[in-house]
């Protein structure tokens, strides 16, 4: 994939232009249709403090999930992220074991822990893992919904299509 602002390539597993430092927010485009119903929402990002734009997705039925301009972090309603999951990869029937453990150790990192505020009350939002290996680390509030980092959330789906899901 190639930078949106200086179309460099990308270096893999980061949507982080090496070249210009510009952010490149990957995780729907090519996935899913989405267009923009609000340019900006009274919301911040939890991570850059940016007004979030609200996106309507090209689902059944439709839905809304809410994005970061500037870092490309998603933030999803409770159950967003499962529904946008089978919506962009359906049912798989079989495990490739050896992906999936690639997918886990492409995406470990060493990084700080950071408790971050729920974008709509602003309450200190938990960490968990979502599903079983998948290395993604989610914020989640139990009221209001789940906060991806830019990239994770094209991360779960190739965890799915692998098998992730299956155990």
């Amino acid at each position: 994939m190639n930078c949106s602002s200086c179309g460099a390539v990308l270096p893999a597993n980061s949507t982080v232009c090496a070249y210009c430092k510009s952010h490149n927010p990957v995780d729907l485009k090519g996935v899913i249709g989405f267009s923009v119903k609000h340019e900006e929402t009274e919301r911040l990002c939890p991570c850059c403090q940016t007004h979030l734009q609200l996106l309507e997705l090209s689902t059944q039925p439709i839905s809304c999930v809410d994005q970061c301009p500037h870092c490309g972090g998603l933030f999803f309603p409770p159950g967003g992220i499962g529904f946008l999951l089978d919506q962009v990869v359906g049912m798989v029937y079989s495990a490739n074991r050896e992906l999936l453990d690639n997918l886990q150790k492409e995406l470990y990192r060493q990084e700080k822990v950071t408790y971050r505020k729920c974008p709509v009350c602003l309450q200190l939002m938990n960490r968990q893992s979502f599903g079983h290996r998948s290395g993604v680390v989610l914020d989640r509030c139990a009221i209001h919904g789940d906060w991806l980092d830019s990239g994770e959330f094209l991360h779960l789906a190739e965890w799915k299509k692998a098998g992730g899901l299956l155990g």
